[in-house]
Parts: C-alpha cells; structure tokens; sequence
C-alpha cells in the first residue's frame, strides 16, 4: 500500500508526464508501448511506462495550453547544458547521448558517477553548473567529470 506522500508524489508525476506529452497511443496499445520503453529503460523503464504515462492514454483530465512542442532541434543563442551520469537508472546515460544530437546546441557534461539526479558532490560538476548558470559558459565537448564518492 502506498503511504499518502508517496501516492502523491506518484500522482504529481503523472500529472506533469500527461500535461507535458500527452499519450500518442490509446491504452489498448500499452502492453506494445512497454515492450519498446524496455529496450532503453530496462530498470525503471517499464514502471514509468505504466505508473507515469500509462494512465494519460486514459483520457487524462488535464490539459496543458503552454507546453514546448518543438521543433527539437531549433538553435539557441544559448547552448543547453546537458547534465547525466553515466549509470543513472532512470534516464540512461544513452538517452542522454541521442537528446544531446537531436537539440541541436547541446553540451553534453557527462558525470562517470552512479544514481539519479545530479546531486553527488563533485567539485567538476559543481564549476560547470555555476559557470553556466551565472554566465552561460558551458564546458568543452567531451568533458568528464567523477563524483567524490558513488553514495550519500
């Protein structure tokens, strides 16, 4: 059973999944859907697909009138600064790789470090965030930086 913060943490996902991308496929195609989210996602890629964007195929109440819906691949002035680690179980480090050809002006820092989000200490990570959130400089092509340790 879920305890009420965890049911509404759950629900607050889903709600943010259906009003950023609406299901392009009824609920009957799901069982096919979660088949192809598996072979990119194999650990959280099936929960996801059936506790987050399942139920927006499920005439989700909710419409959202100023979402982003491309083009993807538009150029910024500013580069995006793209931030994963290399073992994250939930967005997977090639994820990241295909998001970083398909925006267009990306930087892709990569973190040779496990868990999901960014938030190990890592005094590379840190520099790079700063630098790009206070003046917009992102780091060169390629740049690797570890965690100083893999868990809290």
């Amino acid at each position: 059973m879920l305890t009420p913060f965890a049911f509404a943490k759950a629900t607050t996902s889903t709600a943010i999944q259906c009003l950023d991308a609406p299901a392009a496929q009824p609920v009957s195609a799901w069982p096919r859907v979660v088949k192809n989210i598996d072979r990119t996602g194999k650990l959280w890629g099936p929960y996801q697909a059936w506790t987050q964007w399942a139920p927006c195929a499920a005439n989700w109440p909710g419409h959202a009138t100023e979402r982003y819906t491309g083009p993807w691949n538009a150029k910024t002035k500013t580069p995006i600064l793209l931030i994963n680690n290399v073992y994250d179980p939930a967005t997977g480090y090639s994820g990241a790789k295909r998001v970083e050809r398909r925006l267009g002006n990306t930087v892709l820092l990569t973190v040779a470090s496990y868990g999901h989000p960014i938030e190990l200490p890592s005094p590379c990570t840190d520099k790079w965030r700063t630098r790009y959130l206070v003046n917009l400089v992102t780091p060169p092509p390629g740049t690797v930086c570890g965690a100083q340790r893999p868990f809290r």
